[in-house]
Protein backbone atom coordinates (compact mmCIF):
# COMPACT_ATOMS: atom_id res chain seq x y z
CA UNK A 1 0.00 0.00 0.00
CA UNK A 2 1.45 3.42 -0.87
CA UNK A 3 2.21 5.40 2.47
CA UNK A 4 1.69 8.78 1.30
CA UNK A 5 2.95 12.04 3.41
CA UNK A 6 -0.54 13.99 4.46
CA UNK A 7 1.77 16.79 2.10
CA UNK A 8 0.11 14.81 -0.79
CA UNK A 9 3.22 13.40 -2.40
CA UNK A 10 2.00 12.15 -6.06
CA UNK A 11 1.99 8.17 -6.04
CA UNK A 12 4.85 6.40 -7.90
CA UNK A 13 2.91 4.64 -10.65
CA UNK A 14 4.87 1.69 -12.60
CA UNK A 15 5.51 1.81 -16.23
CA UNK A 16 2.43 -0.85 -17.08
CA UNK A 17 -0.12 0.91 -15.17
CA UNK A 18 1.03 4.66 -16.69
CA UNK A 19 0.76 2.88 -20.28
CA UNK A 20 -2.24 1.44 -19.55
CA UNK A 21 -3.86 4.26 -18.96
CA UNK A 22 -2.93 6.41 -21.52
CA UNK A 23 -4.07 3.70 -24.00
CA UNK A 24 -7.63 4.82 -22.30
CA UNK A 25 -7.17 8.40 -22.78
CA UNK A 26 -5.18 9.25 -25.53
CA UNK A 27 -6.20 10.38 -28.80
CA UNK A 28 -7.39 13.65 -27.32
CA UNK A 29 -10.34 14.59 -28.75
CA UNK A 30 -12.14 11.68 -27.54
CA UNK A 31 -12.08 12.86 -23.59
CA UNK A 32 -12.19 16.57 -24.84
CA UNK A 33 -15.63 15.92 -26.71
CA UNK A 34 -17.92 13.57 -24.71
CA UNK A 35 -19.56 13.50 -28.02
CA UNK A 36 -16.92 12.26 -30.29
CA UNK A 37 -18.06 8.40 -29.45
CA UNK A 38 -21.32 8.83 -29.95
CA UNK A 39 -21.73 9.72 -26.36
CA UNK A 40 -20.81 6.62 -24.51
CA UNK A 41 -18.95 7.70 -21.54
CA UNK A 42 -16.41 4.51 -21.36
CA UNK A 43 -14.25 6.69 -24.04
CA UNK A 44 -14.25 10.00 -22.67
CA UNK A 45 -11.81 9.31 -19.41
CA UNK A 46 -10.82 8.00 -16.41
CA UNK A 47 -12.59 6.19 -13.57
CA UNK A 48 -12.04 7.45 -10.19
CA UNK A 49 -13.03 5.73 -7.14
CA UNK A 50 -13.40 7.42 -3.51
CA UNK A 51 -14.15 6.20 -0.31
CA UNK A 52 -16.99 8.99 0.60
CA UNK A 53 -18.84 11.37 -1.63
CA UNK A 54 -16.62 14.13 -0.23
CA UNK A 55 -13.44 13.52 -2.50
CA UNK A 56 -16.01 12.73 -4.87
CA UNK A 57 -17.44 15.77 -4.90
CA UNK A 58 -13.72 17.38 -5.26
CA UNK A 59 -12.70 15.47 -7.59
CA UNK A 60 -15.50 15.86 -9.83
CA UNK A 61 -15.13 19.54 -9.89
CA UNK A 62 -11.53 18.86 -10.88
CA UNK A 63 -12.37 16.38 -13.76
CA UNK A 64 -15.57 17.37 -14.89
CA UNK A 65 -16.81 15.62 -17.69
CA UNK A 66 -13.54 13.42 -18.86
CA UNK A 67 -13.62 11.81 -15.34
CA UNK A 68 -16.40 9.29 -13.64
CA UNK A 69 -16.04 9.34 -10.63
CA UNK A 70 -18.14 6.63 -7.83
CA UNK A 71 -17.86 7.13 -4.20
CA UNK A 72 -18.67 4.25 -2.16
CA UNK A 73 -19.70 6.30 1.23
CA UNK A 74 -22.16 8.57 0.29
CA UNK A 75 -25.30 8.44 2.68
CA UNK A 76 -25.06 10.45 6.36
CA UNK A 77 -26.88 7.50 7.87
CA UNK A 78 -23.45 5.82 7.31
CA UNK A 79 -20.88 5.52 9.55
CA UNK A 80 -17.53 5.19 6.96
CA UNK A 81 -15.32 4.03 9.79
CA UNK A 82 -17.30 1.21 10.37
CA UNK A 83 -18.37 0.83 7.04
CA UNK A 84 -18.69 -3.03 5.24
CA UNK A 85 -17.80 -2.96 1.41
CA UNK A 86 -20.18 -5.09 -0.26
CA UNK A 87 -19.81 -6.67 -4.12
CA UNK A 88 -20.80 -3.83 -5.58
CA UNK A 89 -18.02 -1.65 -4.07
CA UNK A 90 -15.43 -4.55 -5.18
CA UNK A 91 -16.29 -4.12 -9.03
CA UNK A 92 -16.17 -0.79 -8.65
CA UNK A 93 -12.42 -1.10 -7.16
CA UNK A 94 -11.78 -3.50 -9.76
CA UNK A 95 -12.85 -1.06 -12.84
CA UNK A 96 -11.09 1.91 -11.50
CA UNK A 97 -8.02 3.79 -12.78
CA UNK A 98 -7.57 5.80 -9.63
CA UNK A 99 -8.63 5.13 -5.88
CA UNK A 100 -8.55 7.98 -3.43
CA UNK A 101 -8.53 7.10 0.13
CA UNK A 102 -8.20 9.29 3.19
CA UNK A 103 -6.08 7.10 5.07
CA UNK A 104 -5.17 7.34 9.38
CA UNK A 105 -7.78 4.47 9.90
CA UNK A 106 -10.46 6.04 8.55
CA UNK A 107 -11.58 4.48 5.54
CA UNK A 108 -9.54 0.53 5.38
CA UNK A 109 -12.50 -1.07 3.59
CA UNK A 110 -11.24 0.86 0.45
CA UNK A 111 -7.41 0.00 0.76
CA UNK A 112 -8.27 -3.26 2.09
CA UNK A 113 -10.44 -3.86 -1.27
CA UNK A 114 -7.68 -2.24 -3.41
CA UNK A 115 -5.02 -4.87 -1.90
CA UNK A 116 -7.65 -7.69 -2.72
CA UNK A 117 -7.79 -7.12 -6.29
CA UNK A 118 -3.95 -6.56 -6.31
CA UNK A 119 -4.25 -2.71 -7.29
CA UNK A 120 -2.30 -1.16 -5.06
CA UNK A 121 -0.44 0.74 -7.54
CA UNK A 122 -3.29 3.00 -8.03
CA UNK A 123 -4.26 3.92 -4.50
CA UNK A 124 -3.94 7.28 -3.91
CA UNK A 125 -3.59 7.56 0.28
CA UNK A 126 -3.48 11.18 1.63
CA UNK A 127 -2.86 10.44 5.02
CA UNK A 128 0.77 8.41 5.47
CA UNK A 129 0.94 4.92 6.82
CA UNK A 130 -1.31 1.88 6.91
CA UNK A 131 -5.02 2.70 6.75
CA UNK A 132 -6.00 0.07 9.54
CA UNK A 133 -7.19 0.42 12.67
CA UNK A 134 -8.15 -2.86 13.49
CA UNK A 135 -7.67 -5.14 10.41
CA UNK A 136 -4.93 -7.53 10.53
CA UNK A 137 -2.40 -6.85 7.67
CA UNK A 138 -2.94 -9.09 4.90
CA UNK A 139 0.59 -8.60 3.71
CA UNK A 140 -0.24 -5.60 1.10
CA UNK A 141 1.49 -2.77 3.67
CA UNK A 142 4.69 -4.79 2.83
CA UNK A 143 5.34 -3.40 -0.02
CA UNK A 144 7.92 -0.77 -0.76
CA UNK A 145 7.17 1.95 -2.57
CA UNK A 146 9.63 4.17 -1.74
CA UNK A 147 10.12 5.39 -5.72
CA UNK A 148 12.71 2.56 -6.34
CA UNK A 149 10.52 0.42 -9.00
CA UNK A 150 11.08 0.94 -12.61
CA UNK A 151 9.29 3.47 -14.10
CA UNK A 152 8.57 5.38 -10.94
CA UNK A 153 8.83 9.03 -10.19
CA UNK A 154 8.67 11.28 -7.30
CA UNK A 155 6.27 14.51 -6.81
CA UNK A 156 8.55 17.39 -5.17
CA UNK A 157 6.06 19.10 -3.41
CA UNK A 158 6.69 22.51 -1.84
CA UNK A 159 4.19 21.76 1.28
CA UNK A 160 5.87 21.52 4.41
CA UNK A 161 3.68 19.88 7.64
CA UNK A 162 4.73 22.26 9.53
CA UNK A 163 1.54 24.47 10.41
CA UNK A 164 -0.31 21.15 10.49
CA UNK A 165 0.42 19.55 13.57
CA UNK A 166 -2.80 19.96 15.47
CA UNK A 167 -4.87 16.91 16.37
CA UNK A 168 -2.34 14.87 18.01
CA UNK A 169 -0.20 14.05 20.67
CA UNK A 170 2.93 12.41 22.02
CA UNK A 171 1.32 9.10 21.85
CA UNK A 172 0.67 9.51 18.13
CA UNK A 173 -3.32 10.09 17.80
CA UNK A 174 -4.40 12.19 14.60
CA UNK A 175 -7.62 13.38 13.66
CA UNK A 176 -7.84 11.70 10.48
CA UNK A 177 -10.63 13.79 9.70
CA UNK A 178 -8.69 16.34 7.54
CA UNK A 179 -11.27 16.91 5.03
CA UNK A 180 -12.58 19.80 7.79
CA UNK A 181 -8.49 21.32 7.29
CA UNK A 182 -9.33 23.56 4.26
CA UNK A 183 -5.73 24.42 3.88
CA UNK A 184 -4.80 20.79 3.19
CA UNK A 185 -7.65 20.20 1.06
CA UNK A 186 -6.31 23.52 -1.34
CA UNK A 187 -3.28 21.28 -1.65
CA UNK A 188 -4.95 17.95 -2.12
CA UNK A 189 -6.91 19.48 -5.27
CA UNK A 190 -3.88 20.99 -6.64
CA UNK A 191 -2.27 17.97 -6.13
CA UNK A 192 -5.13 16.06 -7.66
CA UNK A 193 -5.18 18.29 -11.06
CA UNK A 194 -1.51 17.04 -11.33
CA UNK A 195 -2.54 13.48 -10.74
CA UNK A 196 -4.76 13.46 -13.40
CA UNK A 197 -3.24 15.30 -16.23
CA UNK A 198 -0.08 12.64 -16.18
CA UNK A 199 -2.89 10.44 -16.61
CA UNK A 200 -4.69 12.09 -19.39
CA UNK A 201 -2.21 14.87 -20.89
CA UNK A 202 -4.74 16.27 -23.31
CA UNK A 203 -6.83 17.76 -20.57
CA UNK A 204 -4.43 18.72 -18.54
CA UNK A 205 -5.18 22.02 -19.05
CA UNK A 206 -8.53 22.10 -18.10
CA UNK A 207 -7.71 19.83 -14.87
CA UNK A 208 -5.16 22.92 -13.72
CA UNK A 209 -7.62 25.38 -14.73
CA UNK A 210 -10.47 23.44 -12.83
CA UNK A 211 -8.19 23.09 -9.33
CA UNK A 212 -7.08 26.71 -9.46
CA UNK A 213 -10.44 27.73 -9.35
CA UNK A 214 -11.78 25.17 -6.79
CA UNK A 215 -8.59 25.93 -4.61
CA UNK A 216 -9.17 29.83 -4.64
CA UNK A 217 -12.60 28.83 -3.34
CA UNK A 218 -11.48 26.36 -0.40
CA UNK A 219 -8.40 29.34 0.45
CA UNK A 220 -11.44 32.29 0.66
CA UNK A 221 -13.08 29.99 2.92
CA UNK A 222 -9.72 29.11 4.97
CA UNK A 223 -9.29 33.14 5.45
CA UNK A 224 -13.07 33.73 6.75
CA UNK A 225 -12.92 30.29 8.99
CA UNK A 226 -9.54 31.72 10.58
CA UNK A 227 -10.86 35.14 10.60
CA UNK A 228 -13.59 34.18 13.48
CA UNK A 229 -10.66 34.96 16.20
CA UNK A 230 -12.53 32.73 18.13
CA UNK A 231 -9.39 32.85 20.82
CA UNK A 232 -10.81 32.30 24.32
CA UNK A 233 -13.83 30.17 23.34
CA UNK A 234 -13.66 25.97 24.02
CA UNK A 235 -15.30 23.00 22.31
CA UNK A 236 -15.80 19.56 23.22
CA UNK A 237 -16.67 16.82 20.79
CA UNK A 238 -18.35 13.58 20.72
CA UNK A 239 -16.05 12.66 17.91
CA UNK A 240 -12.87 14.51 16.02
CA UNK A 241 -14.84 15.42 12.92
CA UNK A 242 -15.06 18.92 12.94
CA UNK A 243 -11.66 19.32 15.01
CA UNK A 244 -9.31 20.98 12.52
CA UNK A 245 -12.58 23.33 11.49
CA UNK A 246 -12.89 24.65 14.86
CA UNK A 247 -9.17 24.63 15.91
CA UNK A 248 -8.41 26.82 12.84
CA UNK A 249 -11.23 29.68 13.85
CA UNK A 250 -9.37 30.21 17.35
CA UNK A 251 -11.20 27.29 19.29
CA UNK A 252 -9.95 25.43 22.25
CA UNK A 253 -10.31 21.91 22.26
CA UNK A 254 -11.39 20.64 25.63
CA UNK A 255 -11.92 17.30 24.30
CA UNK A 256 -9.43 14.55 26.12
CA UNK A 257 -7.27 12.87 23.17
CA UNK A 258 -8.00 9.06 24.88
CA UNK A 259 -11.43 9.97 24.86
CA UNK A 260 -10.82 10.72 20.79
CA UNK A 261 -9.30 7.45 20.36
CA UNK A 262 -10.93 5.30 21.74
CA UNK A 263 -14.31 6.93 19.74
CA UNK A 264 -11.55 6.18 16.69
CA UNK A 265 -11.25 3.06 16.99
CA UNK A 266 -14.50 2.25 17.71
CA UNK A 267 -13.94 1.20 21.64
CA UNK A 268 -15.43 1.26 24.47
CA UNK A 269 -15.31 5.04 26.38
CA UNK A 270 -13.84 4.51 30.01
CA UNK A 271 -16.48 5.63 32.71
CA UNK A 272 -13.50 7.46 34.43
CA UNK A 273 -13.34 9.29 30.79
CA UNK A 274 -17.22 9.31 30.39
CA UNK A 275 -17.56 11.08 33.23
CA UNK A 276 -14.92 13.54 32.88
CA UNK A 277 -16.72 14.29 29.22
CA UNK A 278 -20.08 14.83 30.84
CA UNK A 279 -18.83 17.41 33.27
CA UNK A 280 -16.75 19.06 30.72
CA UNK A 281 -20.02 19.46 28.25
CA UNK A 282 -21.68 21.61 30.70
CA UNK A 283 -18.37 23.75 31.01
CA UNK A 284 -17.37 24.49 27.68
CA UNK A 285 -18.56 26.83 24.78
CA UNK A 286 -19.95 24.91 22.44
CA UNK A 287 -20.23 20.98 21.48
CA UNK A 288 -19.44 19.82 18.58
CA UNK A 289 -21.82 16.64 17.31
CA UNK A 290 -21.65 13.95 15.02
CA UNK A 291 -25.18 12.01 14.80
CA UNK A 292 -23.16 9.28 12.47
CA UNK A 293 -20.94 8.14 14.97
CA UNK A 294 -23.94 8.31 17.56
CA UNK A 295 -23.69 6.21 20.96
CA UNK A 296 -26.00 6.02 24.06
CA UNK A 297 -22.51 7.50 25.80
CA UNK A 298 -22.58 10.27 23.36
CA UNK A 299 -26.43 11.23 23.68
CA UNK A 300 -26.30 11.36 26.70
CA UNK A 301 -23.01 13.70 26.39
CA UNK A 302 -25.42 15.81 24.31
CA UNK A 303 -28.40 16.03 26.49
CA UNK A 304 -25.62 17.28 29.75
CA UNK A 305 -24.61 19.98 27.29
CA UNK A 306 -28.19 21.11 26.14
CA UNK A 307 -29.32 20.73 29.75
CA UNK A 308 -26.29 23.13 30.62
CA UNK A 309 -27.21 25.79 27.86
CA UNK A 310 -23.99 24.87 26.12
CA UNK A 311 -24.08 25.36 22.22
CA UNK A 312 -24.81 22.57 20.19
CA UNK A 313 -23.21 22.06 16.32
CA UNK A 314 -24.01 19.12 14.33
CA UNK A 315 -21.09 17.97 11.95
CA UNK A 316 -21.04 15.22 9.79
CA UNK A 317 -18.45 12.62 8.09
CA UNK A 318 -20.10 13.11 4.51
CA UNK A 319 -21.69 15.58 2.29
CA UNK A 320 -25.21 16.16 3.50
CA UNK A 321 -28.06 14.94 0.94
CA UNK A 322 -29.57 18.60 0.07
CA UNK A 323 -25.67 19.68 -0.31
CA UNK A 324 -24.49 20.99 -3.42
CA UNK A 325 -20.88 20.51 -2.85
CA UNK A 326 -17.91 20.29 -0.47
CA UNK A 327 -17.41 24.11 -1.09
CA UNK A 328 -21.08 25.22 -0.50
CA UNK A 329 -21.30 22.15 2.85
CA UNK A 330 -17.79 24.31 4.40
CA UNK A 331 -19.55 27.52 3.46
CA UNK A 332 -22.53 26.74 5.87
CA UNK A 333 -20.60 25.17 8.20
CA UNK A 334 -18.70 28.23 8.76
CA UNK A 335 -21.70 30.15 8.61
CA UNK A 336 -23.12 28.20 12.01
CA UNK A 337 -19.60 28.50 13.21
CA UNK A 338 -19.84 32.43 13.27
CA UNK A 339 -23.42 32.86 14.13
CA UNK A 340 -22.54 30.08 17.37
CA UNK A 341 -19.10 32.07 18.37
CA UNK A 342 -21.49 35.59 17.88
CA UNK A 343 -24.22 34.12 19.84
CA UNK A 344 -21.78 33.00 22.74
CA UNK A 345 -20.03 36.06 22.67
Amino acid sequence: MHRLPWTMHRLPWTAAACAGLLIITACGSAAEDPAADGGEREGTGLTVVTSTNVYADLVSRIGDDTVEVKPLVSSTSVDPHSYEATPQDRLAVEGADVIIANGGGYDSFITLLAASAEKEDQVYQLIEGENEHSHESDGAGDKDHSGETDGTHEHDHSHEADNHDHGSDDAGYQNEHIWYDLERMEEFVLDVADHLSELAPENAERYADNAEQLAAEIHELDERNRALEADGLSFLATEAVSGHLLEDAGFTNRTDLEFLSAVEHGDDVSPRLYHQALQAAEEVDLLSYNSQTETQQSARIRAAAEDAGTAVLEFTETLPEDSTGYVEWMESNIDRLASAAEEIR
